[in-house]
Formats: structure tokens, sequence, C-alpha cells
């Protein structure tokens, strides 16, 4: 029985953590050389422009050129440092976009569910606002009406009364609940409007997290291919070489081109999408 050589891996994404970490170790030496490199620098440059200055304008002594060739010699170590550093931490975000990337594709998957499950939450609570909505403009319809019928009788028993006209209570506590379901109307409309903003945001931010997660995805295949790969890079080589052997015009002996059938195209993409974390 043959074992799968995709079976085992081949220590890749452990290689380029260990990689990682020696590069940022060195990066963050370099760093310090070139700040200390920096301050020799400037203080070289300090001494020589106090020489210079006490000195003759018109000519130069020993002392002076000396320190001026120390301060421009100086200043070539701190550009070399920083230009190191410069490529070295170019490198540094390679690795750890690739240490990375299988954290960053488990926080955009839980980006896009949480997104899902807040814009559910925020749906009901619209729901639930919009009855309470239509509620609350029922009942101001009711109480402007019974004011308007209380506003009546009170006018027609003050022309009727000789006396001093005493106010209905009845009318003082119809206009109190009015104001307070007006007002109650207002900051539930004004909640409503604060849903809506908050819900149509939603999308654009589900586009950004899934965009995330197809990138992190791809990152981590990659990863995964890197980690599978040398088990059948003997083969592959074996087969451009012997290629190469018989006909080696337009061919080279580290390159091998396949092609993959539709039917695992067509099951990757599946897969693929499959592990979106779904609406």
């Amino acid at each position: 029985m043959k074992l799968n050589p995709f079976s085992k891996k081949s220590g890749y994404l452990a290689r380029i953590k260990a990689e990682y970490a020696e590069a940022q170790h060195k990066l963050d030496a370099l760093k310090a050389q070139a700040t200390e490199a920096q301050a020799e620098y400037e203080a070289k440059r300090k001494a020589s422009r106090e020489m210079e200055a006490r000195g003759n304008h018109h000519l130069w002594t020993d002392g002076e050129v000396r320190l001026s060739r120390q301060a421009d010699a100086a200043w070539q170590r701190v550009n070399e440092l920083q230009r190191e550093a410069t490529e070295l931490e170019r490198e540094c975000n390679r690795l750890h976009a690739i240490v990375a990337a299988p954290g960053k594709l488990e926080q955009a998957r839980a980006a896009i569910i949480d997104l899902r499950h807040r814009r559910g939450v925020l749906q009901s609570e619209r729901a639930q606002s919009v009855k309470a909505v239509a509620k609350l403009e029922r009942r101001i319809g009711e109480l402007e009406q019974r004011i308007a019928a209380e506003t009546q009788a009170a006018g027609e028993a003050m022309a009727a009364d000789d006396g001093d006209f005493t106010m209905s209570e009845t009318l003082a506590k119809v206009d109190t609940e009015l104001r307070i379901a007006r007002t109650t109307l207002k900051n539930v409309t004004g909640k409503v409007q604060a849903l809506d903003a908050d819900i149509a945001a939603i999308p654009n931010q589900l586009w950004e997290a899934e965009r995330a997660f197809k990138f992190h995805q791809s990152e981590v295949a990659e990863i995964e291919l890197n980690e599978q790969l040398p088990n059948v890079l003997d083969t592959f080589a074996r087969a451009a070489v012997s290629i190469c052997t018989v006909n080696g015009y337009g061919r080279r002996e580290d390159e091998y081109t396949i092609s993959i059938p539709l039917d695992y195209v067509e099951a990757a993409r599946a897969k693929l999408a499959a592990e979106m974390p779904g609406a």
C-alpha cells in the first residue's frame, strides 16, 4: 500500500516562523545600531562645527579636517545601517504576513459571523421600534381626539358658568399624556433612523470582511501548498529533467507546468466558497 505523499507536512510554516523571529531579532539590533550611529554622527558634526567656528575661516587645521572626515564617515555609517534596516524590515513584513495569515483568516471569519449576527439583532430592534412608533402614533391620534372633545366641552362649560371656571382634571391629564407620547415618539423615531444607518453600513462592512477573508484564505492555501510541495518535488524534478534531456527547446530543467483538471478546479472553488461563513 502506497503512502499519500500529501499526508504529512514539510514544516514550511514552522521554518518561516523561525526565519521571522531571527530576522526580527536582527532588525531590532540594526535599529539600535542605527540609533547609536546617528547619535555619534550628530556629536561629531557638532564638534566639527564648533571647532570650525573657533578657527580660521579660510584655512582648516589638521584637527578640523580630521573631525570633518570623522563626521562624514559617521554619516555614511548611518546611511548604511538605515538602508540595511529598511531592506530587512521589508523581509520581516513579508515573513510576518505569512506567519500571521492563519490568525488573520480566523479574525476575518469571526468578523463576518459577528456582522451577520449584528445585522440580525439590529433588524430585530428596528422591527420592535417600528411597532412602537405605530403604537405611539395611534395613541397620539386618540389623545388628540380626546383633547379636542374635552376642550370643546370645557369651552362650553366655561361659557355657561357664571362663576369661576375650574379646568377639567381629565383635560390636564390627557394633555400631559399627549406631550409625553410626542416626546417618546420623537425619541423612538430617532432610534429607528440610527438603526437604519447602522443597518445600511453593514453591507459595505461585510464586503470588506469577506474580501479580507478571501485574501487571507489565499495566503493560507499557499501555505498549505508549500507544506506539501516538497513531498512531490522529486517527481516534478525527474519529469522536468527527463523532458529537457529529450527535447530541451523552450524548456527549463527548473520548471514544470501542469494543467489542473476542471473537476478539481470546480471542487476547489466549491470548497473555498463553503469555507466562507454563511448568511
